[in-house]
């Protein structure tokens, strides 16, 4: 007797677990119905695979239930915001300037909430603060920025000749150490060789982090308890093998600063040196060496992926669409000349150039979903009620396809960025950086490296795709971001 009865109480206790666990809060927004234990993971990993993409899951939701899409993916609760107006309205709101906590979120931060990506409140306003002052001290905005990219750009058009001469052009990492190296020489005072081995293996790990984990932490951050489980198949054990490597070299980067501490900075690491030496006893502080090497992390993969990733699927588009590689060239010709490389100064003078860049971004948006967000409190959304801690995301592919906005958003038209004279014009209505509080900080050296490293491999060269090989498509990896799918270019310099 004894026994049923502690047979039946469980029984109920795991029926109230269950009944409480696919309970949705008050107006909480509409979608599909919760599982316990699952939430809908099931209904958005079958839509998952039947797309492809997790942002195409995302509009497959969000056209049956509405711009304001309630999810529960195991333990998180997701709100998914989409359309340009809903976006534009919800983004801007302090209350939605947080980000996601849990076990994915910490992992890289050694279990802790650290660097720029993944905090927020007084902690993340400090980093962000200290970061941006020191990176335009040390370049941003500045002289020595141009300098750079002037330099960058022209071992890049050294280095794809001396690739070129042997052969086709493995185009999938190509743009690594450029873009790598525009903000490296500002963060860590130097640049990088491109047969530097120890960089390569850190760069080729972090394309691997990009496409082994989506924006959400995958099933770890969803049913964490899988990592005990199956760490191979859960990804827990291929992660811990990338953070490994990226740790160990940003760890050597921080002890070649440490080695001879400046009396005065001459990068953003030396900055943070002094400032944890000023301030080694206040507990509080964010100035530690953890936090120092997680920033670096932040700052290496975050400051220059999406940037990589846009140039490798900008030459793709070019090679796929060659009347538009013609049209950038006779541009270049007409302004810059043959004699010379383009420089930013010459960015006013080449309108169709920038039109073109501005339309690349709202079409191939490689950062679909953006990074996640989370609410600080309980927060409204029109009628709808989301509780704090809810982790939201903001769907930027609907914004750069919302019909309200743009026409034939599906067609690629850069001619939308230019007035009735046929100068450029910006649209608000295109967000590739994000808005608000949690835009992009490198949004400025972005655009900057996505102009010099275009305009100068297309003043220097003609590309084209090899014809024996099968043809490639703009459809990358699904991942934190769009990752590009490798391909070949065959280069041949251009006479004048």
């Amino acid at each position: 007797m004894l026994y049923l009865t502690i047979v039946l109480f469980l029984l109920i206790i795991i029926c109230l677990y269950c009944l409480c666990d696919c309970a949705k809060p008050r107006n909480y927004p509409p979608g599909p119905i919760w599982l316990p234990m699952l939430g809908c993971f099931v209904i958005f990993l079958r839509l998952r695979l039947k797309f492809g993409f997790i942002h195409l899951a995302m509009q497959e939701l969000e056209g049956r239930y509405g711009p304001i899409l309630g999810l529960k993916l195991g333990k998180q609760r997701i709100v998914v915001v989409s359309t340009y107006d809903m976006v534009k309205k919800t983004i801007l709101r302090d209350e939605f300037n947080g980000r996601p906590d849990g076990f994915f979120f910490r992992i890289r931060a050694f279990g802790k909430r650290k660097g720029l990506l993944f905090t927020d409140g007084a902690a993340w306003s400090q980093c962000r603060k200290f970061t941006m002052r020191h990176l335009r001290v040390f370049g941003i905005g500045q002289a020595i920025m141009k300098q750079q990219l002037v330099f960058e750009a022209q071992e890049l058009v050294n280095h794809l000749q001396e690739m070129s001469e042997r052969g086709a052009v493995l185009m999938q990492t190509v743009f690594d150490v450029a873009v790598l190296n525009s903000l490296w020489f500002m963060f860590a005072g130097h640049r990088f060789g491109y047969k530097d081995e120890r960089l390569q293996q850190a760069l080729e790990v972090s394309h691997d982090a990009f496409k082994l984990m989506d924006i959400l932490g995958g099933v770890m951050s969803q049913i964490p308890f899988l990592r005990f489980i199956i760490p191979e198949l859960s990804g827990y054990n291929e992660l811990m093998r990338i953070l490994e490597k990226l740790w160990n070299f940003l760890d050597e980067e921080i002890k070649m600063h440490e080695i001879e501490p400046p009396n005065q900075p001459r990068d953003l690491i030396d900055a943070f040196l002094l400032e944890i030496s000023y301030k080694n006893n206040d507990e509080n502080t964010i100035f530690n060496r953890e936090n120092l090497l997680v920033l670096c992390l932040d700052l290496f993969l975050a400051g220059s992926k999406t940037t990589i990733d846009t140039l490798t699927s900008m030459f793709l588009f070019l090679s796929l669409n060659p009347e538009w590689l013609k049209i950038l060239q006779d541009e270049l010709d007409n302004v810059v000349g043959r004699s010379r490389a383009p420089t930013e100064d010459d960015l006013p003078f080449l309108p169709m150039t920038e039109a073109f860049l501005a339309e690349i971004q709202r079409y191939l948006i490689l950062a679909p979903l953006g990074v996640p967000h989370k609410t600080l409190e309980e927060v409204s959304i029109n009628e709808y009620r989301i509780p704090k801690d809810t982790i939201v995301i903001f769907d930027y592919y609907s914004v750069h396809n919302d019909k309200e906005y743009w026409n034939e958003p599906e067609v690629f038209r850069p001619q939308r960025f230019l007035d009735e004279r046929g100068q450029f014009r910006r649209n608000n209505y295109s967000l590739p950086f994000g808005l608000g509080k949690r835009r992009c900080p490198g949004e400025q050296l972005a655009r900057s490296s996505l102009f010099m490293f275009l305009t100068n491999v297309v003043h220097h060269f003609d590309m084209e795709l090899l014809a024996d090989h099968d043809k490639p498509e703009l459809r990358g990896y699904d991942g934190f971001t769009l990752s590009p799918k490798p391909y070949y270019l065959k280069f041949t310099k251009r006479s004048g």
